[in-house]
């Protein structure tokens, strides 16, 4: 059951919120809780199993160093076995799973990054020691949060597990953001990511020119909607359970420098590897070197944040490279040029990092750059490419319009100069995408 499904949106977050808002506002995070493990157990009921050993035992391990407190090299030890043992967790069990051809396990990255930073940040004295196991175990399976995030640090989560009073009269706002969450996926994210399979089938002889330029579009417009679908589901249902979650995404591919678009791609992970890996590191306080190495580092586990392929250690290294470009040579000269040509710069960059992202292998990629520059005797453009296109036009259009600022603007200027016509409005537009959606749900 995914979160953009008919089941999860007419039966099980009804009969959820129902359920929460029945019992007193005390009980309130325990019921959370077993929405939460219950959504664990209809998708993935041996991760549950699995994960929640793992929670247990970093619990455990945080009222053991609380116990050592005065003893600074236990707590430091203490500290090292929990954040090595999720590390290893993430990463052996992510290996193994995309070397056999399997799924991770559902919320694996989330758990093991967030009971990561919660061993850090008790160990500095930036987080309390959670005495509650209920409380503790809910931060990490929050079922909102389990398919792509946001990554949120544990302390502000537990803050949040308080008794609230229901608010009916700021769901409105949730709601809008998590039918936009479903309607980003069903309508925009699923029917490019068929036009982009599509054209991943075509042998190297079907090829053109201009497929080969359409793909990392694609590539490209795909994973920002499923992603940033996946975060506004998330934040919605965050805010319809009295829960806050931060944005994950802010119109990346409008950037105007590289080093912009990795601020505003994918968020919360670039802040945690900030938080955890490049302020610990130094930041840029050891010169060029020194700085150009803490760069890389965060950079390239930001590409691999993906999946553990060499394509994707690519695709970081791409921007590594790019970053520190703008940084100690053109950097200069993109601050004096206009908004528009920035704009360009960078999203043209970024459309020729997905050849790299969405290659299956090195020499596929190099094949695509080869073609895109007409050097491989591949004709512009075919009848079936042509084709394709004037099905998946629609699409692709607005998602490159969705993808930008321009809606929200139009809805920002509308509300300051008539809120009423705005909210009407936002009912009839937010109702038809409900509409919508649920149109291609059905019919995929």
């Amino acid at each position: 059951m995914q979160l953009a499904s008919l089941s999860f949106l007419y039966l099980f977050l009804p009969a959820s919120l129902a359920v929460y808002y029945l019992f007193p506002r005390r009980m309130r995070y325990g019921v959370l809780l077993a929405v939460s493990l219950a959504f664990f157990l209809l998708n993935d009921p041996v991760s549950l199993l699995f994960l929640s050993v793992s929670v247990t035992a970093d619990y455990a391990l945080g009222l053991l160093m609380e116990r050592f407190e005065q003893q600074n090299r236990r707590r430091r030890a203490i500290m090292l076995v929990m954040v090595g043992k999720n590390l290893l967790l993430f990463f052996g069990i992510s290996c193994y799973c995309q070397l056999h051809g399997m799924a991770t396990p559902l919320g694996l990255s989330i758990c093991t990054l967030l009971g990561t930073g919660y061993a850090v940040d008790i160990y500095n004295g930036e987080a309390l020691y959670e005495h509650n196991w209920g409380k503790f175990l809910l931060a990490h399976t929050l079922f909102m949060k389990l398919p792509a995030g946001p990554l949120v640090r544990y302390r502000t989560l537990r803050e949040q597990f308080l008794p609230k009073k229901a608010d009916f009269a700021r769901m409105s706002e949730p709601i809008a953001l998590f039918i936009q969450g479903v309607a980003k996926q069903a309508i925009l994210g699923s029917p490019i990511r068929q036009l982009y399979d599509t054209l991943s089938s075509f042998s190297r002889a079907d090829h053109s020119v201009f497929s080969l330029w359409l793909m990392p579009l694609c590539a490209a417009m795909n994973l920002y909607f499923i992603l940033s679908g996946y975060c506004d589901m998330a934040r919605g249902l965050g805010g319809m359970f009295g829960i806050s979650l931060p944005r994950n995404f802010y119109y990346p591919y409008q950037s105007r420098s590289i080093t912009d678009f990795v601020g505003r791609f994918n968020i919360s992970v670039t802040d945690y590897l900030k938080t955890y890996i490049y302020h610990p590191l130094g930041e840029d306080s050891g010169g060029f070197a020194s700085s150009a190495l803490n760069i890389g580092v965060v950079t390239l586990l930001w590409g691999i944040w993906f999946g553990f392929r060499i394509n994707y250690l690519l695709w970081g290294a791409f921007f590594v490279l790019l970053i520190l470009l703008e940084r100690s040579v053109w950097g200069k000269i993109l601050i004096k040029l206009p908004v528009f040509f920035l704009r360009i710069y960078t999203f043209a960059l970024v459309l020729l990092s997905f050849v790299i992202f969405n290659g299956r292998s090195v020499g596929q990629s190099l094949f695509f750059f080869q073609g895109m520059l007409g050097l491989g005797g591949l004709p512009m453009a075919t009848s079936p490419i042509l084709y394709l296109l004037s099905q998946y036009a629609p699409y692709l259009v607005l998602a490159v319009l969705f993808s930008t600022s321009l809606p929200h603007s139009l809805k920002g200027a509308l509300r300051k100069k008539s809120p009423a016509a705005a909210s009407a409005v936002g009912m009839v537009f937010y109702g038809g995408l409900l509409f919508l959606s649920t149109g291609f749900l059905l019919h995929p």
